[in-house]
């Protein structure tokens, strides 16, 4: 693990453009941020399971070392995958106190590999959440931190890169990601604290890493009305960014916009009751579901426009059908597993690593079926490539197809039930004007 490897870059490079598939956009800000011929940790916050480190392992070209929750490692396949993406475990007290001195010989190997001037990568929360919420961070990336520049007279000049990953959806697929580098941390400010108190030390290294990476996430403290916080950043997303003048809809605009809503709700809070704005959010969104309108971030369609996009999807249904039947047992696979995943933060993990790994074996079965039928190489290397190419096609169809049920429903209630949808546009209409005051 403390040397480059040929294979392992070749196999993600494979992996990147799976990734790159799998979500709709990738976009990447700060690179420029990570140091080059240095040891490097990277520090991320922890939200969507394993899909978390390949986020920066794919953005970025240092081959790291990834330090990951022990209890993913007892399953033998996966052993073998992740060993194979240089991945150690590491064990907490859930994994039974005897487990936490093996700590002592995965930080000494991560040690190793920051003297050969490679990267180390861990999630200094330890555990995965589901809300857009920083929590407080252990003591793993000090503790190696200044294990390895104490042992290397704190002149190893390590460096720890802050990193935030931001996604606009954990569940599902074909949605658009976000990681954001921060600039580097070194230890040298803690060096005389830290030979005079070790957990002052480190205590005052946490802080200031838990402040780095707030700045590169959205981060909302407000766990009483985080529902209410979440509903309105995402309601609010296209005004704020029209507001910062962010003229596209970038994962990277998305996210600022995102994150200036967020504070501009916490300065309101902090000196003014929410209640009210509660109450207009509720009140939109009871009368909203009066009418059958269950996302009041859809605005009203012309005819022409919801005309337009079923007729799109009317053309492109064959071509959707034609994926889903190809694919069939791909999805059923997929839904097979994730019924089985208590926790919805490995839904992507799985899809994922059913897409990138299991697929190409199951679409090579199905060209040798084709060919033994047919006898025709061409037809068959044709209908192998197409494989892969409707399958992406038909997932990208069912979200097309789930936006336009949105949109039709708005439009519907605008024309058959006008009465309830003046009083629902109304208090939308009211809503917002509280809030642009609020986000002035």
């Amino acid at each position: 693990m403390t040397k480059w490897s040929l294979g392992y870059q070749l196999f993600r490079y494979y992996l990147i453009v799976v990734f790159n598939l799998f979500y709709k956009r990738v976009q990447t800000r700060g690179t420029k941020n990570i140091p080059h011929g240095k040891p490097i940790i990277f520090a991320a916050n922890h939200q969507n399971a394993l899909m978390d480190p390949l986020a920066i392992l794919f953005t970025n070209p240092e081959q790291s070392v990834f330090l990951t929750r022990a209890d993913i490692f007892n399953n033998p396949i996966l052993l073998k995958i992740f060993t194979a993406f240089k991945m150690l475990p590491v064990y907490r007290i859930r994994d039974g106190a005897d487990s936490l001195k093996n700590n002592e010989r995965i930080f000494n190997k991560s040690v190793e590999i920051l003297e050969a001037k490679m990267s180390v990568a861990l999630f200094p929360e330890a555990t995965h959440t589901d809300k857009r919420k920083l929590r407080s961070l252990k003591k793993a990336v000090p503790r190696i931190a200044f294990l390895a520049e104490e042992k290397n007279n704190f002149n190893l000049d390590l460096q720890i890169v802050p990193v935030g990953i931001y996604y606009e959806d954990y569940i599902h697929s074909n949605h658009n990601i976000f990681v954001n580098y921060g600039k580097p941390l070194n230890l040298k400010p803690y060096v005389d604290i830290y030979k005079e108190n070790q957990a002052k030390a480190y205590n005052l290294f946490r802080e200031d890493l838990s402040k780095a990476i707030k700045k590169l996430i959205i981060n909302i403290e407000d766990e009483e009305n985080y529902s209410l916080y979440e509903s309105i950043r995402l309601l609010y997303r296209n005004r704020m960014r029209k507001k910062l003048k962010l003229k596209t809809k970038s994962p990277a605009n998305n996210f600022k916009a995102d994150q200036e809503t967020i504070k501009k709700l916490e300065e309101y809070h902090s000196n003014n009751n929410i209640e009210e704005l509660k109450v207009l959010f509720q009140k939109t969104e009871s009368l909203g579901k009066n009418i059958g309108i269950n996302d009041i971030r859809i605005s009203a369609k012309n005819t022409i426009s919801i005309f337009i996009k079923l007729l799109g999807l009317i053309i492109g249904l064959p071509i959707y059908i034609y994926g889903l039947i190809n694919n069939y047992f791909y999805y059923k696979l997929s839904l097979k597993f994730i019924h089985k995943i208590k926790d919805p933060q490995f839904y992507t993990s799985f899809k994922f690593g059913i897409s990138g790994l299991l697929a190409p074996i199951i679409y090579t079965i199905h060209f040798i079926i084709f060919y033994l039928i047919s006898s025709n190489i061409q037809w068959s290397l044709l209908y192998f490539i197409s494989l892969p190419i409707s399958a992406i096609y038909s997932n990208k169809y069912y979200y097309w197809q789930q936006q336009f049920v949105k949109e039709y429903k708005v439009w519907k209630a605008k024309l058959t039930n006008k009465a309830e949808f003046v009083k629902y546009n109304k208090a939308k209409i009211d809503l917002i004007h509280k809030l642009d005051k609020i986000t002035e």
